[in-house]
């Protein structure tokens, strides 16, 4: 038995824990965790180093306060045990406690997890194993509804106030002060969801372990006391109950079918508060150019009398067409798809396209089809105004959107069938890389031959169920070998009839980059590897690449001049990088910190431009890779290298990213997705948002890495 401690500043309730354990160890092997979340200063830490050695514990230091699930997670990643009990700090072991759990997990192997019967220090029962939180629970529990109404029956039924509490069952889930887990059913069901930072991690837990077949049961046979004070019920909105409404939202948030079926369609949703957005941010900028020109024709002697304002009514249609058509050309322009909404430059200039052209057309119909004469500068007004307002309601949508990924609120749950080396490789990049939106299931194909208990029923509906329990949005499928590939090739009919979006990963995806798409040879599904010519390798892209080059010498030359007269010529660098078809090739720049002129930080690759003109690299292109890092690539991806040549500026820099500090298969992916969604207005994108953010870094700052660390520039050093 593996027993976890989570500890925040309670060393009087921690030490009485411990002398408890000492006096009722269990009988069994045992090891003590002490995870001490972020100690007020060292003294307190050394006090619980020292509780810690005296009672034969590890003690495991965080310097920051990781929450209560991040704390248990700590433990259970370092834990040797076959059971895990998780403790409170004010929890009191009474004899023969651990044992009683343990052994009634080893008579029921399926059961994944259970708890002890709790009492309060004064002997009185604390209704610990409880039933699913509905509405009315929640009113009765987190607001003044509760002491009016003490004995409301939905409250008696959620407490389990009406069973005496002296036979094992099965209960919806237990508080999580005291429980004692499987390893095998922690190793399949994960660990408790660290995005609840305190609340309702044991909820969740348990509904996820009763969703993959576990059983969750109370054991009245093993007592323990605790010292429960329910923080989360005392004052009006004070930190704890905050912290419980918001971790009350987190879990509805992922569990609620309505919220649930509004992720299904979160794209569609979207769309439409965008454009709905868009309708009345239209209409707010006509206004703001109306009442613009009223305000001019007073302050403007003359002008109201030459050129009187019409009532604002004569505008009704013109502002209802006005509307019509910027939306028609959004519509076009794709700015309602996803891949413009995560790229804001791209959606900007897709904005200035669709604006400017709903100018001409309004402006036409102006002097074709309309009887009164419209004050035309009131019609020319509207577009500035329309392209500010609607970029900056764009920007704050994507903001609220961005903040609740960022509490991780909005997540699709994805569901990853596959084999175990596939998952655990998965597993390392988002914990690299970050959520991407996800949050992932990760579901082994040999799960049902690694329990340790019989599954009881088809694996097939057992996993379609879980689907369904789970909340899941969206499936992705490894390919598998022997037992493994006769499981999925009875798994995907059935997958596929859900109709919930589908992929599946074969297990040479390596060599299948690049594919159009499924086609029919006789009979057979197929991938089309060879034929397709990219127009980023072509004559447009290399008329797109001088032209860039040739920009930056016609406007930056008279700022080199001047970097040249007032701090002499800056330092020559060089860089090897991988050219076309895997030759290397040796990159001059100047070095950044030698570079005088902020104005225009593209200076700085100056001496390269000749290499641009020469064909060997691009203006706007790829990352470029080093030769290390092409060794370390895999080798589908060394034999099919993207068909033109490494950019000077690129996806990376644009996203202010140092390639040095990006992990090769980020650059990989990020290379992919520039040769596939290549066009001139996408590196007219790259080399604005490179300018931009180039120019907006203060002096000294440092760039960063995917997920915010600071990055230092490793290969500037090399000459």
């Amino acid at each position: 038995v593996s027993i976890i401690i989570v500890h925040y500043r309670t060393t009087e309730l921690l030490a009485t824990c411990l002398e408890t354990l000492a006096a009722h160890r269990p009988s069994s092997a045992h090891e003590i965790l002490i995870v001490d979340n972020a100690p007020a200063d060292e003294a307190a830490a050394q006090r619980v180093a020292a509780l810690a050695a005296r009672h034969g514990a590890r003690h495991l230091l965080q310097q920051r306060n990781l929450g209560y699930a991040g704390g248990v997670n700590v433990g259970l990643r370092v834990a040797r045990g076959r059971y895990y009990l998780i403790l409170n700090p004010d929890i009191e072991v009474r004899p023969g406690a651990i044992d009683r759990l343990a052994e009634f997990l080893d008579a029921h192997p399926a059961v994944g997890l259970c708890g002890p019967k709790l009492f309060s220090p004064d002997g009185s029962l604390q209704y610990s194993a409880r039933t699913n939180y509905t509405l009315k629970v929640i009113l009765l529990r987190r607001t003044p509804l509760g002491k009016l109404f003490p004995r409301a029956r939905a409250l008696r039924e959620h407490l389990m106030m009406d069973w005496d509490h002296n036979d094992a069952r099965d209960v919806d889930w237990m508080l999580g002060g005291a429980v004692m887990a499987r390893r095998a059913a922690v190793e399949e069901v994960g660990e408790m969801d660290a995005r609840y930072f305190l609340y309702f991690e044991d909820v969740d837990w348990c509904e996820r372990m009763r969703g993959r077949g576990w059983r969750v049961v109370y054991v009245p046979q093993a007592e323990m006391v605790h010292a429960h004070r329910r923080l989360s019920a005392r004052g009006f909105l004070g930190p704890s109950q905050r912290m419980h409404i918001e971790s009350a939202l987190r879990f509805y948030e992922k569990w609620s079918l309505l919220l649930y079926l509004g992720k299904q369609h979160a794209r569609a949703l979207r769309a439409l508060a965008t454009l709905l957005l868009d309708l009345v941010l239209l209409s707010a900028a006509f206004f703001g150019a109306y009442f613009t020109r009223y305000l001019l024709g007073l302050l403007i002697p003359g002008w109201a009398e030459a050129k009187p304002v019409l009532a604002l009514g004569v505008y009704s249609r013109f502002v209802l067409f006005a509307d019509l058509v910027a939306v028609a050309m959004f519509y076009f322009l794709r700015l309602y798809r996803s891949e413009v909404w995560h790229d804001r430059w791209r959606e900007f200039l897709q904005l200035v396209k669709g604006i400017g052209i709903t100018s001409l057309v309004v402006l036409a119909t102006t002097f074709l089809f309309t009887r009164r004469p419209l004050s035309r500068f009131t019609i020319v007004l509207f577009f500035p105004y329309a392209l500010l307002l609607v970029e900056l309601g764009r920007a704050l949508l994507r903001r609220l959107v961005a903040g609740a990924r960022e509490r991780k609120l909005y997540l699709r749950r994805i569901a990853i069938f596959g084999p175990p080396e596939r998952l655990a490789e998965l597993r390392a990049r988002f914990a690299r890389h970050g959520t991407f939106g996800y949050e992932p299931v990760y579901l082994a194909h040999d799960d049902e031959r690694r329990r340790s208990h019989p599954g009881g029923h088809d694996p097939i509906q057992r996993r379609l169920r879980l689907l369904a329990h789970e909340r899941i949005a969206e499936v992705v499928v490894f390919d598998g070998e022997g037992e493994d590939a006769e499981l999925i090739a009875r798994l995907m009919p059935p997958l596929r009839a859900t109709r919930l979006p589908l992929r599946f990963v074969p297990r040479a995806d390596a060599q299948l980059r690049g594919g159009r798409g499924l086609t029919d040879f006789m009979g057979f599904a197929a991938v089309a590897l060879g034929g397709r010519v990219s127009p980023v390798g072509g004559w447009l892209k290399r008329l797109a690449d001088l032209v860039g080059a040739g920009l930056l010498l016609g406007v930056g030359w008279p700022l080199h001049l001047v970097q040249l007269l007032a701090a002499g010529r800056p330092r020559l660098r060089r860089e090897n990088w991988i050219g076309r078809h895997g030759a290397a090739i040796s990159v001059p720049f100047y070095a950044r910190d030698t570079v005088w002129l902020r104005a225009l930080p593209l200076l700085r690759w100056y001496p390269a431009l000749s290499r641009v003109v020469a064909g060997e690299l691009s203006f706007t292109g790829p990352t470029p890779l080093t030769p290390e890092q092409w060794a370390a690539a895999e080798p589908a991806e060394r034999a099919d290298p993207p068909p033109c040549a490494p950019g000077l500026l690129s996806p990376l820099t644009a996203a202010g990213l140092d390639p040095s500090g990006v992990p090769i298969e980020e650059i990989l992916t990020r290379n992919r997705g520039y040769v596939e969604q290549w066009s001139p207005s996408e590196d007219l994108r790259i080399l604005l948002e490179t300018a931009f953010r180039a120019m907006t870094r203060k002096r000294g700052e440092p760039r960063t890495g995917e997920r915010g660390e600071p990055i230092t520039r490793k290969r500037e050093e090399q000459m």
